[in-house]
């Protein structure tokens, strides 16, 4: 969800005219604890995406596993690290940006998030869940703009902050035999620390709303399938008159549980932006459409009946309008 504004922007081109869970059933522990690793969710990271500045209000990637399942009632807390570094930018054609005479980002944030499922309540046969993030980010970009016949135009900068609170005021959980599905409303609120005038925010300075569907299979002992689909639609950004295009994610993951304590899978994600990007009623670089697809290894484990650890690689690649780097998940249930 970071803004970067490390170059300057091209001609605009065009103008604008197995676990089976009732309702009212605990889930057993090993996957309470491995589905509550994988919910963390909206939180504001610091890796880039497409849209303005190249950044992203959602941390795409978060909700890779067991993001069909349903918590048991209650409250429950979660705490997460993610870790993003970069060296490329691309443009439309997926190569380096050659309007960049050098790019690097680094990212770290970190979060806690609490999730609340409402004993008890229950709507369309579901039952109801309620979620809040708040992120602390800390960006590192090093960037310059290539000048012919100038010594390069230092873009970068760094920044520590609030990202933008993440609200989701509810999700409707259904649990089947060994399907499982939520369906519910992300919300990011214009929270984050922000300034006009700096290279590098941690907040976006504008609201998003997005619609999503996730799914958990268990088609056979031990193994399991995943998958998170969103839509999203941006706010403007007020004080650069910037409207960032709809995105639609998945997010994915299939694994084995080798013993009710250790899991072990792949897990990916992939994104495009499915509208233009617009600036004072004008199409920016041809819409400035982002796209990446990313995959990588996890591995989760069970410390304690309360208390599991998930660790998660993402590496991308086929990005357009974006940068393409690897992403590191730390992610564990805290047992409060």
């Amino acid at each position: 969800m970071t803004v970067l504004r490390y170059a300057s922007r091209p001609a605009p081109a065009k103008t604008r005219n197995s676990a089976p869970v009732s309702a009212g059933r605990a889930m057993p522990s090993w996957l309470c604890d491995r589905r509550s690793l994988s919910a963390l969710l909206a939180l504001c990271s610091a890796c880039a995406h497409a849209t303005e500045g190249g950044g992203n209000s959602y941390p795409v990637g978060v909700e890779t596993n067991y993001n069909g399942v349903m918590l048991s009632d209650g409250a429950h807390w979660f705490a997460y690290y993610a870790h993003y570094s970069a060296t490329h930018s691309r443009h439309a054609a997926g190569v380096d940006n050659p309007q960049l005479a050098r790019f690097r980002i680094d990212s770290d944030v970190v979060a806690p998030r609490l999730s609340y499922v409402w004993p008890g309540l229950t709507l369309f046969g579901a039952r109801v869940e309620t979620r809040v993030v708040q992120a602390i980010a800390s960006v590192d970009l090093d960037a310059a703009v290539a000048r012919r016949g100038l010594p390069p135009l230092d873009r970068g900068g760094y920044r520590l902050g609030l990202a933008d609170m993440a609200f989701t005021p509810i999700i409707l959980g259904w649990n089947w035999s060994n399907y499982h599905h939520t369906i519910g409303i992300d919300t990011h609120l214009k929270t984050g620390s922000y300034d006009v005038g700096e290279r590098v925010n941690t907040g976006r300075n504008y609201a998003q709303a997005a619609l999503f569907y996730a799914f958990t299979w268990f088609p056979a002992p031990g193994f399991d399938i995943n998958a998170k689909f969103r839509y999203a639609v941006n706010g403007k950004n007020k004080a650069t008159n910037y409207q960032s295009g709809d995105e639609a994610t998945i997010e994915f993951s299939g694994g084995y549980r080798i013993n009710p304590g250790l899991a072990i899978g792949v897990n990916g994600y992939v994104y495009r932006q499915t509208s233009d990007d617009w600036q004072n009623g004008v199409a920016v670089n041809n819409g400035n459409r982002g796209r990446v697809n990313a995959l990588g290894p996890y591995i989760s484990y069970n410390l304690t009946p309360r208390m599991a650890l998930i660790a998660k690689v993402q590496s991308e690649f086929g990005a357009r309008n974006r940068p393409q780097g690897t992403r590191v998940w730390l992610q564990a249930r805290i047992p409060f």
